[in-house]
């Protein structure tokens, strides 16, 4: 009995440090995916009740588009899928879409399976990396915010500890604001060009229903691997979480970009549902909802 539940408790231990890994390493994509993926929901819900849905497209989506499929592409290339069609911007007014890349791959390959998950989340993660260079090449004083991007403040050992790293997240937000709007800033016209391509970029870099759903076999066949690797290696003694978590070192980059993307897609819901809300008033004499 004593043995069974020895068994029982190391099985436990298995599951638990699995679980620490995936949310560590992957937490955070899919934390600021979801973020992003309801601004980007509202602000196009707020375009499409005003009637101004092409208008949403023209003035983001010419860019966010082809940076979201490429994503897709990019890791296609990396995990050896086969690009079977790629449209970078081709809006379809019948299923809402505006691109899409169609792949296959090989069910027996273990490493193409995995490819599946980077494949879904390649839109935040090479939005995240477009961002950054946007930012190191047009924006005047861009090591000020690349400063902050990279503070330790945001490099999560485990994404489970974020619940005491709210204040430094929101401080890291208000700092990010602050040191892209200043007044020496608004003299330069790269400036202006940077907010308005990182603003497109950053409108389309969200994690769509379809998107997660492809990401789901690359998961699973994720989760089994560190399951058993978890296993073996733990049978051993050997805790591997320490080296898995070294990753974030890497991760709290992508972390502080997030944070740009979701303060910069933020206030772009906000000033579109103010100034669409007051041309429907003044049009239509009424209001509407961006939320449902």
């Amino acid at each position: 009995m004593a043995a069974f539940e020895q068994w029982v408790d190391f099985l436990k231990m298995v599951g638990i440090s699995t679980l620490y890994q995936l949310i560590g390493i992957f937490g955070v994509f899919f934390a600021a995916g979801l973020v992003l993926y309801f601004l980007a929901r509202f602000t196009r819900n707020a375009f499409a009740k005003a009637g101004a849905r092409q208008l949403d497209i023209f003035l983001t989506g010419w860019i966010g588009t082809p940076v979201h499929e490429l994503g897709h592409a990019f890791f296609c290339l990396v995990f050896l899928h086969r690009i079977e069609a790629i449209r970078l911007f081709r809006p379809n007014s019948a299923d809402g879409s505006l691109g899409y890349v169609h792949h296959s791959y090989s069910r027996s390959s273990y490493y193409q399976k995995i490819g599946n998950l980077f494949i879904g989340a390649g839109p935040i993660i090479f939005g995240a990396v477009v961002l950054y260079a946007i930012m190191y090449y047009l924006l005047p004083n861009q090591h000020i915010p690349m400063t902050i991007i990279s503070s330790s403040n945001l490099q999560m050992s485990n994404i489970l500890t974020l619940d005491d790293k709210w204040e430094a997240v929101y401080r890291s937000g208000y700092e990010m604001v602050q040191a892209v709007f200043t007044h020496e800033n608004l003299a330069f016209l790269s400036f202006w060009i940077f907010l308005y391509v990182s603003l497109a970029v950053a409108s389309h870099m969200e994690l769509s229903p379809a998107d997660i759903k492809g990401m789901w076999s690359g998961l699973l066949t994720l989760i089994v691997i560190l399951l058993l690797v978890n296993f073996f290696t733990l049978l051993f003694g050997l805790d591997i979480s320490k080296y898995v978590f070294m990753a974030n070192r890497y991760t709290g980059m992508f972390f502080g970009l997030f944070v740009y993307a979701i303060v910069i897609s933020a206030i772009n819901f906000i000033l579109s549902y103010v100034l669409l809300s007051f041309y429907t008033l003044l049009r239509y004499r009424r209001l509407f909802n961006p939320i449902f």
